[in-house]
């Protein structure tokens, strides 16, 4: 009999995008576009759930790792400041409810803390006062559900798709998508990549450069038409 696994420490190496790939149509699948987030938000806003409600808004507007939500505590909450600490994740090794384990971030720099909108700062302050108004057991984790406990990823997983069936929009919906269409939303907001990938906690990804290209040229294709515009329009007005 074999002790050890043999394949236990390899790994599927991740396909390098090419040029030309970087700027297809291919990239925008990877996330929302800001009228494809106003309609899925709009079905979240219906979710009986208000945990999930809350989790899944604040994943989206602040770009952290779906892990990386779970594992808050109210410790690494700042409603006041208005800014999360990162500093762990969740590890649900057979994706078993309440089966989990805290472990360190995914990198070194995934060690951060995060500034979050009032959007979010108000969603985390209604689920507290629901969780008083109905004395849920009590827990250090933020998502704790009645009992206390997080949900896992498969679960967070199987709600994102659940509500983006409910969408007319033709993507593949799991979780990792809201935290993309964060990245796109800094980029079409002009902010610069090397912040973006320290907000989200990147020292160097693929998935945000490529995103972040993808936007960023769109936005200079709509800037180009408007100037040619104008352009014009003086030129008319010189002749």
């Amino acid at each position: 009999m074999i002790e050890i696994n043999p394949v236990e420490a390899t790994f599927v190496p991740k396909k390098k995008m090419t040029l030309g790939e970087v700027t297809t149509e291919e990239t925008a699948k990877f996330y929302l576009e800001t009228d494809e987030l106003k309609e899925f938000l709009s079905y979240v806003d219906k979710h009986r759930n208000i945990m999930y409600r809350t989790l899944i808004y604040s994943i989206t507007f602040t770009g952290v790792r779906p892990g990386e939500a779970v594992a808050l505590k109210y410790e690494d909450v700042d409603l006041e400041k208005k800014v999360i600490h990162i500093n762990k994740m969740v590890y649900a090794k057979n994706g078993v409810r309440g089966d989990l384990e805290l472990t360190p971030p995914k990198t070194f720099s995934s060690i951060r803390s995060v500034d979050i909108d009032d959007i979010v700062v108000e969603k985390l302050k209604q689920l507290y006062h629901w969780r008083e108004d109905r004395e849920w057991i009590k827990s250090d984790f933020v998502f704790g559900d009645k009992e206390g406990i997080p949900p896992t990823i498969k679960m967070l997983n199987q709600t994102v798709r659940r509500l983006g069936i409910l969408t007319d929009i033709n993507k593949q919906f799991r979780i990792y998508i809201l935290r993309h269409t964060h990245i796109s939303l800094l980029a079409e907001a002009g902010v610069d990549l090397n912040f973006i990938m320290n907000r989200v906690g990147h020292k160097n990804s693929d998935t945000t450069t490529n995103i972040y290209l993808h936007v960023t040229s769109g936005m200079r294709v709509a800037a180009t038409e408007k100037m040619h515009v104008k352009f014009i329009e003086l030129s008319e007005n010189s002749m």
